[in-house]
């Protein structure tokens, strides 16, 4: 566990839900601009925006700073009336550990945190090995993970295929 993020207060029995977003489809990678900049497609755009149907409407909202990330989840941030945060933790690369820790020190019911196609598989391939029950398999541009803690222990993992886009 990262030393880098303050304990919360662990009550166990208190049930609650993390949404792990992986951002929607974006253009492809290229020479001439920085990956961190690469924005959503027009098909990203309309997954983004069917993404609001499937989570809840309260909780906070925190993303990549990479600029696909954040607009896969500036509409979900517009109807719950928040502002998008933007933590380098969910970046690419990031070690399994630091996300698991951001997650697990911000986690309130309701939370969707959006990151990328390598730091998803790995943090449910840790809760897997951790004792978590997993539903269903993928990592598909625009999907999601909702992780159900107990306290700081995820007792399981379940997800959801992308909106139609």
């Amino acid at each position: 566990m990262s030393d880098r993020y303050p304990r919360r207060r662990i009550v166990e029995g208190l049930r609650m839900h993390i949404h792990l977003v992986r951002h929607a489809h974006a253009g492809q990678r290229g020479p001439g601009t920085r990956d961190i900049y690469r924005p959503l497609s027009d098909q990203g755009g309309r997954e983004a925006d069917g993404l609001v149907a499937l989570l809840p409407e309260t909780g906070p909202v925190i993303s990549s700073p990479a600029t696909r990330c954040v607009q896969t989840v500036e509409p979900l941030a517009r109807v719950r009336g928040v502002e998008v945060i933007e933590h380098p933790d969910l970046w690419e690369g990031t070690r399994t550990s630091d996300t698991w820790a951001l997650l697990t020190t911000s986690a309130v019911d309701g939370l969707v945190a959006c990151s990328h196609g390598d730091v998803i598989p790995e943090l449910i391939d840790h809760l897997a090995a951790s004792g978590a029950a997993l539903h269903g398999r993928g990592c598909e541009k625009g999907s999601i993970w909702t992780i159900e803690l107990d306290g700081d222990r995820a007792v399981s993992a379940r997800y959801t295929p992308p909106p139609a886009g």
